[in-house]
């Protein structure tokens, strides 16, 4: 019997668990609950079903990467989440959340599945997949001959439009712990970068958080069709995205699923040793990548994004089928028979012979990122010998997207434009000499801040590389002719299939 003290401190418990509870998940609309670190359930009657949807103890598997997993209670599905520190007051009793996963509720976060109706069995099924079981385990768990449910998971499969079970329960945990995460979490507690991509982009945009093994924690932003070929994209220095009208409907015309991971908020702040970084970010990528995929991968990398992609293709040669270099950066030492260094040149060469160039470039141009009206200005004037770039960068700070990012950055990813500079100087051109894949460079006539000429010559000296140069194109290429390059970078991957 629990003496007077340990009962007055456990109804204090539950009395500061409803309140958080309250204030936290009034307005969540999954059915959702607290526990303890002993497993207990936090809030009983106070919501009307905590009773009956939860059971009085859970148990939360121990040494988690990611902060959430599966598990199966009496038959049902419970999604876990134990990175409670998210929210600001939670009390110190309480260990994680759990919410409900009905049958119809996996339906609904999945993506292209809302439509589909699962069995009791076949829910059972798939809930024991989920928590992490194989096939032979789950089906003795579930008292059934494995050929029973491997004839029942086919069926399973072809209701969610899967071709495999590793391709099913890849892509439903992710669908489903997207949705619940953006569901539960504190929206004060949100990456400001998250909020601004689903502001832009609304339910076009698929945000997923990896973690892998001891790594760091990489968000993947994902756009057009779910489970297309994938290309992950290299982004500028300006944005994280790409800022074109029909981006979306032509990713899914095509079947391409795009990646993006905005590396400019991976948490590297502070860390100006560009080797590990950039180490650092490949690890990341590939790892994440080989979780997200099954096929090789098309990169494809614009502007300052050429450099991190260069050093990813050459040290994940059997992950990468294909490179598509838009707006290609001009190296600091040119190649021989190039014209004379431009003003990034010569900027290149002062910051060599002293870093703290990058120090004091970066608080400039952060400075002038954070006031939309001086970043246009500052802009306009970069820009201002290619008439398709001045005329993108109207349509951009009509719409304010780019402002939005550019003044995001300069207040939440300060040290991103150090990292941005410094890269540039490094011998970036070696990665991408050393390359395995097919490799295209697609390049604007008018780039007045990369010549074509010199970025024509670099693709001569690689007998396996491409190069096509686009007319009424300047630096903003990939915005200004995304479809055009959409369709070359799909033709080339067509013949590549056709060659092996």
């Amino acid at each position: 019997m629990p003496s007077e003290d340990a009962l007055l401190h456990l109804r204090e418990d539950e009395a500061s668990s409803e309140q958080f509870f309250f204030r936290s998940f009034s307005n969540c609309r999954l059915p959702a609950n607290l526990y303890d670190h002993d497993g207990n359930r936090q809030i009983h009657s106070i919501v009307s079903q905590s009773d009956s949807l939860f059971p009085p103890v859970i148990h939360m598997p121990g040494n988690l990467a990611s902060g959430c997993t599966f598990v199966v209670v009496d038959e049902r599905l419970y999604f876990l989440y134990d990175r409670v520190e998210r929210w600001s007051d939670v009390p110190d009793h309480v260990a994680f959340v759990a919410v409900r996963l009905d049958a119809e509720r996996i339906a609904a976060l999945a993506e292209n599945a809302t439509d589909v109706r699962l069995t009791p069995s076949e829910y059972l099924l798939l809930s024991h997949l989920l928590t992490g079981l194989d096939l032979k385990t789950a089906a003795a768990r579930l008292g059934a001959s494995y050929d029973t449910k491997r004839k029942q998971i086919q069926v399973i499969l072809d209701k969610m439009g899967c071709k495999t079970q590793t391709v099913l329960l890849r892509n439903l945990s992710l669908e489903i712990t997207a949705g619940i995460l953006d569901e539960i979490l504190p929206l004060q507690k949100r990456d400001f970068e998250t909020a601004l991509v689903k502001r832009q982009f609304g339910k076009d945009v698929i945000v997923n958080t990896i973690s892998i093994g001891d790594g760091i924690d990489v968000p993947v932003w994902e756009f057009g069709a779910r489970r297309g070929r994938p290309v992950l994209y290299f982004h500028s220095m300006l944005a994280p995205v790409v800022f074109h009208d029909e981006m979306i409907d032509t990713l899914k015309e095509n079947g391409l699923r795009w990646l993006v991971v905005p590396r400019h908020f991976l948490g590297f702040e502070g860390n100006l040793d560009v080797q590990t970084r950039l180490a650092r970010l490949t690890r990341a990528l590939s790892d994440t990548m080989e979780y997200l995929t099954d096929e090789p991968l098309i990169c494809v990398a614009e502007s300052a994004g050429v450099t991190w992609a260069a050093h990813f293709a050459r040290h994940n040669p059997h992950m990468v089928s294909q490179l598509v270099l838009a707006a290609t950066p001009q190296v600091f030492k040119p190649e021989p028979g190039s014209h004379n260094p431009t003003i990034f040149i010569e900027m290149s060469q002062r910051v060599r012979r002293d870093e703290r160039v990058i120090a004091g470039l970066t608080q400039i141009y952060n400075a002038f990122s954070r006031v939309p009206v001086l970043a246009k200005k500052g802009l306009a004037h970069l820009y201002r010998k290619s008439a398709a770039d001045t005329a993108c960068l109207e349509t951009f700070f009509r719409h304010t997207h780019l402002s939005d990012w550019l003044r995001l950055i300069a207040n939440h990813a300060t040290f991103a434009s150090v990292d941005e500079i410094a890269n540039l100087q490094r011998d970036w051109l070696g990665d991408l000499k050393k390359t395995t894949c097919r490799v295209t460079f697609v390049h604007g006539e008018e780039d007045p801040i990369s010549p074509i000429e010199d970025i024509q010559a670099i693709a001569e000296t690689m007998p396996e590389a491409s190069f096509h140069a686009f007319e009424n194109a300047g630096h903003l290429i990939l915005t200004q002719h995304f479809k055009a390059l959409v369709s070359q970078m799909i033709a080339h991957e067509g013949l590549a299939h056709a060659a092996s």
